[in-house]
């Protein structure tokens, strides 16, 4: 029986949500599945959500709170990326995203003509980290502390779903991807040489593609300071926060998309090059990123390729200016 091609789109986690797969059986439909999934992760992860796990820990902060199996695999996996990527990613900075104006999800936050912000950055501070006892399934956060964990959860939820439609139901070939994160396998599987071909969205034109990802396997990833964008008190504002200093990042990076074998990796390396900037980001990526490759632009225009370039199941169609490293 001949393939068929399965495919779904819907609005969840504040993104756009597209997964599609190739199955044989006419009755093979997992839509209701994806969507469940993601009703969950929401249910667990959104600030925006007053009885979500997320939001009753940070009501608790302060004090030792006993946690879920899923609350504690991404709260370890934030651990470990905070630790790897210097503290650009960390994501004790939901006061500092509230103050600057993003205190909604950002599709209330885009109607609205300005947004007044509720603290200035300097007055908020990241105090010590929070501590996790793993053994008890508890986490403490610092007190007067928030957390967000949009920045980890998108790329975990679509790892946990692309994991789960190859082993438990044996898809052969698929894409989940959320906003941008995204993970593929099995292109090969129809075809030898087929890849998924993803456009790497050009951040001064977003109509148009700077580039093209040809992925047979693996993850992506993109950020960017350029898309989610406001204004509060006359200044432009994004969603990136830098820990340093608890403002929007106003590093030399406006976007990157990044390619690996982990969509987790992928996503917070794209994020934390945006905050880092170029030359501290470029020292972190190439000792803690080994087997992800990057496209990065810069905010004078210039675009950079980090990577080898050679990877059979990676292949890049970079703009012709693209600077390589």
């Amino acid at each position: 029986m001949k393939e068929k091609l399965h495919h779904t789109a819907f609005r969840a986690m504040n993104t756009d949500i597209e997964v599609a797969y190739f199955s044989d059986s006419e009755r093979f439909d997992l839509e209701d599945q994806v969507r469940d999934w993601f009703e969950f992760a929401e249910e667990r992860f959104s600030r925006f959500r007053p009885q979500s796990e997320l939001s009753y820990l940070n009501r608790s902060a302060g004090r030792i709170s006993m946690v879920s199996e899923t609350m504690l695999e991404v709260l370890r996996l934030a651990d470990s990326y905070r630790e790897r990527t210097d503290g650009m990613f960390n994501p004790l900075i939901l006061k500092a995203l509230k103050a600057a104006g993003y205190d909604a999800t950002f599709d209330q936050v885009r109607q609205r003509q300005e947004h007044r912000n509720t603290s200035e950055p300097d007055t908020i501070r990241i105090d010590g980290s929070w501590e996790l006892d793993t053994a008890m399934k508890s986490v403490r956060f610092p007190p007067h502390a928030e957390i967000d964990l949009g920045g980890i959860v998108k790329g975990w939820a679509v790892s946990r779903l692309a994991g789960w439609m190859r082993e438990a139901w044996a898809v052969p070939c698929g894409m989940v991807n959320a906003g941008g994160d995204l993970a593929v396998w099995g292109a090969n599987h129809r075809h030898k040489e087929q890849t998924w071909l993803i456009g790497i969205q050009n951040p001064w034109n977003p109509g148009e593609d700077a580039g093209v990802l040809h992925l047979g396997e693996g993850a992506a990833a993109t950020s960017s300071t350029l898309g989610r964008q406001w204004l509060t008190h006359g200044s432009v504002m994004h969603h990136l926060i830098d820990p340093r200093t608890m403002s929007p990042s106003r590093s030399d990076v406006v976007q990157c998309t990044v390619a690996g074998s982990d969509v987790v990796e992928c996503e917070i390396w794209a994020k934390t090059m945006c905050i880092a900037g170029l030359e501290h980001g470029l020292s972190l990526f190439r000792a803690e990123a080994a087997g992800c490759e990057a496209l990065v632009f810069l905010r004078d225009g210039r675009i950079h390729f980090i990577g080898a370039d050679a990877s059979p199941a990676v292949r890049w169609q970079l703009p012709t200016a693209t600077l390589r490293y």
